[in-house]
């Protein structure tokens, strides 16, 4: 009989241990997902008093770019010189900077290039090809369309350029 009571009770101390441990994984992704809300209103907030409005709809808050060399091969971005026999097996793809990071790069970009934006009107992601003898790299990038013209946003170091590549900036 004691025996049975104590399966019990150390079956109840069990349930309710999980029923703990689920309390706190969903209050820990309830926060996560606060502090996520509460970033974009705060980027979106500095980007409007930075003078440029955007849609929210335009920033890709969850990256599409695969850090896959075989899928990354396809999201390369136009007018590449890339080698014939496709990329290298060998090539590295560079991480991305945080979304939020990157919007306060950008505005920070335009103010070190000494251009404005007040319209921010589509952002395209995809992976700039870099191959120097034996390295080849792949860097996440931003190509961004604005009122002011077309710039690149290297995504892993949160350097903007305009299009043409006549400009540069931190």
């Amino acid at each position: 009989m004691e025996r049975s009571k104590l399966k019990l009770t150390v079956i109840f101390l069990l349930a309710v241990l999980n029923l703990f441990l689920l309390g706190s994984v969903l209050l820990q992704h309830h926060q996560s997902q606060v502090y996520a809300d509460t970033t974009r209103e705060q980027v979106l907030l500095y980007l409007q008093r930075s003078g440029v409005a955007v849609q929210e709809e335009t920033i890709p808050w969850q990256s599409t770019l695969s850090t896959q060399l075989e899928e990354a091969a396809g999201q390369l971005l136009p007018g590449q010189d890339v080698p014939q026999q496709g990329l290298p097996a060998h090539c590295e793809i560079q991480p991305a900077r945080e979304t939020a990071t990157l919007l306060v790069d950008f505005v920070r970009g335009l103010e070190t290039l000494e251009r404005s934006c007040a319209q921010l009107q589509q952002i395209r992601e995809g992976y700039l090809y870099n191959g120097q003898g034996e390295r080849a790299v792949l860097t996440p990038v931003w190509e961004m369309v604005t009122d002011n013209g077309t710039f690149l946003l290297d995504c892993a170091e949160g350097v903007l350029s305009v299009k043409d590549g006549a400009d540069a900036a931190n």
